[in-house]
């Protein structure tokens, strides 16, 4: 491999990341409508280019969902799987699945929301499911949303915006839906040790609303628009929690997106690993998972 060539190539897209403005790559639903968006693990972002910013990169261009390592800053989809259920998902018959222990911060994340206005958003909604088999820790665990956010209109790093779904709602082996505005009541933290602006910890809650009354022109942030839904606080005595159904609305429309597994978890044995539902062999499975992906497809209800 030619590393001159990947020097020069690093620091060229270091050089756009920091000069470009990316286009936000908002859905196309009909008007007022919702759009859904199957994703499968042949639509992740390419995770083997010559360097990790040309990953980032032309993520930030096709706006295409990835696993992420917030411990390293890398785009792995090895960090994650799509799996059939478990129980019954809110879409489909699947979902992606995050395993972590230790200090493990791994996410399902994307860039595709680059620059939105928070005041724009009108549905930023989430399912996950706690499984009580395997995890040795508290049954209030759950996956949360994290995002770069811009306060002041500078585009510069300002770290992130933390919605934690509520402890004492979390019931373990249940698909849960988290509405992430809930009418504007919807408790955010801020990963900065003061709010912006203020003397106010970042660990204090603020609601959406006050967040919007508070800072008139916030949003995702453009150069970096990274936002993810993370497994991982840390946890010594490891968790596992599957994510779906991540949906992005504005008054344009709403786009749900949709985690399948593809016809490829049914390989090498994926198929005996099914126990709802069960499979008679590797074909049955095939056809299975491609009816169900057919059936919902890229389509506007």
């Amino acid at each position: 491999m030619n590393i001159t060539r990947i020097l020069i190539g690093a620091i060229a897209v270091s050089v756009m990341l920091s000069t470009m403005a990316f286009p936000a790559f908002a859905a196309k639903p009909t008007a007022g409508g919702t759009s859904i968006i199957v994703v499968t693990p042949g639509d992740l972002a390419a995770d083997s280019l010559e360097s990790d910013l040309l990953e980032k990169y032309t993520a930030y261009l096709n706006g295409k969902w990835f696993f992420y390592n917030d411990e390293t800053d890398v785009i792995d989809n090895s960090l994650g799987s799509f799996v059939v259920g478990p129980g019954t998902p809110p879409m489909g018959l699947g979902g992606t699945q995050i395993s972590v222990s230790g200090t493990q911060r791994r996410n399902l994340a994307t860039y595709r929301f680059s620059g939105t206005r928070l005041a724009d958003i009108t549905t930023l909604a989430f399912s996950t499911y706690n499984p009580s088999a395997g995890n040795g820790g508290p049954a209030n665990r759950s996956g949360y949303l994290n995002f770069n956010v811009d306060f002041n209109g500078s585009d510069t790093w300002q770290r992130r915006l933390v919605f934690t779904p509520p402890p004492g709602q979390i019931v373990q082996n249940l698909w849960q839906e988290w509405d992430a505005i809930k009418g504007g009541s919807a408790l955010w933290h801020y990963s900065g040790s003061k709010w912006p602006n203020t003397n106010t910890p970042g660990s204090t809650a603020k609601n959406w609303a006050q967040i919007l009354s508070q800072y008139p022109g916030i949003r995702v942030r453009v150069t970096d628009s990274w936002l993810g839904i993370r497994v991982g606080s840390p946890y010594p005595n490891g968790y596992t929690e599957n994510v779906d159904a991540f949906k992005f609305g504005t008054a344009a429309g709403t786009t749900v997106f949709d985690f399948e597994p593809g016809a490829d978890f049914c390989k090498d044995g994926g198929w005996q690993n099914s126990s709802s539902p069960n499979f008679r062999n590797q074909g049955d499975c095939v056809s299975y998972v491609q009816s169900n992906v057919n059936a919902i497809g890229n389509k506007s209800k």
